[in-house]
This record gives C-alpha cells, structure tokens and sequence, in this order.
C-alpha cells in the first residue's frame, strides 16, 4: 500500500515545481497569443515599457530592430493591428541552431490598417519565435535564424528600415534615413503633381495617396512583382496592396519614386510623378483595359503640363516609328525588351487622340474598354476602337507613328 501510494505521488503534478512543463516547455499557441497580444496594444498604445516586455532583453540585436519597428509605427496613422497565430509551425531549417527543442516558431498573421489609406486590413503570414526566460514566455526573434524574412511575408518597409514620415496635404510620404534630406523638395513635386492631374480629370480625386521614397536596398530589393522584373530599370511605379495575398480584394495603393528619379531630378522627376500620380487617381477605372492604354494615358497626363516643344520622346521612338508596324503594344509583352518603344507609341496614341477628337474622348474610351469591369482583352479592341474612335488599332498605331514622326523626326 506504502509503495503504491508512492507510486501514485511520483505521478502527481506540483505547480511550485520549475521544471514544471508550464514554465520550461516549449511556449504553447495560447501563450504566443497572450503575448502578441499585449504586443499589439502596446504599439496601440505607445507604451515602450510594455512593448519591450514582451521580448528578450538578453537580445541587444532583437532590441534595436524592435525599438526601430516601435518608432516607425508610432510615426504611421494604425487603425488596425492585430496577431493571429495559427497551427502550422515553420519548418525547422528557418531556426537558429542554437534556439534549442523547445523554441515555437508558429506562422503568425499580422493585419495592418493604414487610417484614412488603407479600406481593409493587408493581412500577412509572418512568423516569431519564442521561448521562455526563466519561465516566462518572451520573443526571441522576429526574423528567421538567418536573419532574413520569412518566406512569402511581403514586409512593410516599416518592417525593414528607419522610416521618417511627412503628412501633406492627404498624403501620407514615407522615407529612410537616405531620402528624408531631400523630403519638403519631393513633398512639393508630389504636391504639384497632384494639382495637375486633379485638374485633368473629369471625376473627383481627393488626392489622398500613400508614398514610399526610399533609397536602401533592403526596403528596394522586397517590392514583389516588379514590371520587366528588375527594378533597376524603372523610375517609379505604383502597385495594389492586396488584403490577402493571392486574392482580389485591394486594400489601398501604394506609389513608390525610385531612386534615379530623384536623380534624375527636372524636368522627369515631375513628369515620371504626373505618371504614377495618374494610375492612382484613376485607380480601378481602367482595370481590364490593354495595357497601352493604362500607360498611354499615364504617359499623356505626365507630359500634360509640359510645354510642347519641351516635352521628350525616347530616342528609340523615331526610328521605330519609321518602321510602320502599325501595330500597338501588346500586353502580355508590354514590359519586355521594347519597353521604351511601347511607352512612347502608347503615348503618342493617346496624344493623337486628345489632339484631333479632345480629351473627353480619352475618358469615354477609357469606360468602353474598361467595360464595366469585364475589360476588353488585346484582341477585342478594335470593334470598342471603331465605335468610340471610328478607326481600329493598325490605324490608330499607324496615326501614333506618323505623329511621332511630324513632332520629333
């Protein structure tokens, strides 16, 4: 009887024991929840004291990141910030060898709202880990063991770098340590690209617009989806962000100017500015629509405010309007090797069209290839062309040509 009453004692559990599994075993996912938790309401409310609590304070590296990542977003206008740990576990080649078995690195969603920017939360996987210290759960990195993202989290570049912020007008511009310098000269470009196309449009645009100027390669190399695929090669662009990765729903617009813009300075930084601005007013209105009219428009709005005789082509353009393709770009090749060509051609198309038949017809060639959402693909344009133009695309791309031609050759 001695024995098994023994027997039963060596089983039982003593909550005063420290080696209890509560306070060394691995962090369960109601626990991570707790404290991504308590995370999310200190940034909420700007309270460093809890924030950096819920961390390892053993970890200067992990303390300086999260000290940056708490600035940055006591700088941003959050409606929205929340964590949601999930079941899967990241697999172990993204931990660090020397985080031990017990250290959870479940994926985790993050939903961040920009006020006044952002319709819905952008909802990302992203992942922690965590661990315990003396006991008590804490954050041992946000990062992989590697000290790289985890894979497919698409990180805000508040995520990755100092961020400084400048609110104008409706907009909401964000910099690093690299292009703050060069802030209230940019805010005034911006600013004036706005005025210009507002006053080109015949719908109203508040002029209400997320902007990313950012000169480090950390925050540069994260842009997923880059048009031609190198961003190198691109001045600027502007780019949806999805609520859900992979789905339609778009929760705002973000316009990034890239760094040989702000290079290149006068006369392109305002244009290359007009250009995207232009795309973001216009917004899901031309969804749908061949590309070269998306950019052709952009282009035509870019080089609206111009003078004439200032306004420059690509050197390519004369020469392959002499050429006589007749032919406007395609969009499945649209951002390829011709680049340039389709751009100018595209322009020129638009150009000619507010020239002889004014810019109302822009807008109403605009909704008709928009088509109510539907779109009209490369090969249904010219029945849309003949009813809103009178002419088909060879014509139009002909007409493009011989305006090039009289204007720059």
């Amino acid at each position: 009887m001695v024995a098994l009453c023994l027997g039963m004692l060596t089983g039982c559990r003593d909550d005063s024991d420290p080696s209890d599994s509560a306070t060394t075993g691995a962090v369960s996912a109601d626990e991570a929840q707790q404290l991504l938790d308590t995370r999310s309401a200190a940034l909420r409310d700007g309270d460093l004291k809890a924030f950096l609590a819920t961390l390892d304070p053993t970890d200067n590296a992990l303390l300086k990141r999260q000290r940056r990542y708490f600035a940055n977003l006591q700088a941003l206008p959050i409606e929205t910030l929340d964590y949601t740990v999930l079941k899967s576990q990241w697999p172990h080649a993204l931990r660090a060898g020397d985080w031990g078995a017990h250290v959870s690195v479940p994926q985790v969603r993050v939903a961040t709202q920009l006020a006044g920017f952002d319709s819905v939360p952008v909802k990302r996987i992203t992942g922690f880990a965590f661990a315990r210290l003396d006991g008590r759960p804490v954050i041992i990195s946000e990062i992989t063991g590697k000290g790289k993202q985890f894979p497919g989290s698409s990180p805000a570049p508040w995520d990755l770098v100092r961020i400084h912020v400048r609110t104008d007008g409706a907009t909401l511009q964000l910099y690093d340590d690299d292009t703050w310098p060069q802030s209230a000269e940019l805010s005034r470009v911006i600013g004036n690209g706005i005025d210009d196309v507002e006053s080109a449009l015949p719908f109203h645009w508040d002029g209400r617009v997320v902007v990313y100027v950012f000169g480090r390669k950390a925050v540069l190399n994260s842009f997923e989806g880059v048009p031609g695929g190198n961003i190198n090669h691109l001045g600027a662009m502007t780019f949806p962000m999805y609520a859900v990765l992979g789905q339609p729903e778009v929760a705002g617009i973000r316009f990034t100017l890239l760094p040989s813009s702000v290079r290149a300075g006068q006369p392109f930084l305002d244009r290359i500015t007009r250009h995207e601005l232009t795309h973001v007013a216009v917004g899901d209105r031309d969804d749908g629509a061949p590309i070269w009219f998306a950019e052709g428009l952009a282009e035509y709005l870019g080089a609206r405010s111009i003078e004439k005789d200032k306004r420059r082509i690509a050197t390519v353009a004369v020469e392959r309007a002499r050429r006589d393709d007749e032919q406007l770009p395609s969009s499945q090749t649209f951002n390829g090797p011709d680049q340039a060509w389709n751009y100018a051609l595209s322009w020129m198309a638009c150009d000619y069209i507010a020239a002889t038949q004014g810019e109302a017809r822009l807008w109403e060639l605009m909704d008709a290839l928009h088509n109510g959402g539907e779109g009209v693909t490369d090969e249904e344009q010219d029945p849309v062309l003949q009813r809103v133009l009178g002419f088909d695309s060879a014509q139009l791309a002909r007409r493009a040509e011989r305006r090039i031609l009289r204007i720059y050759g």
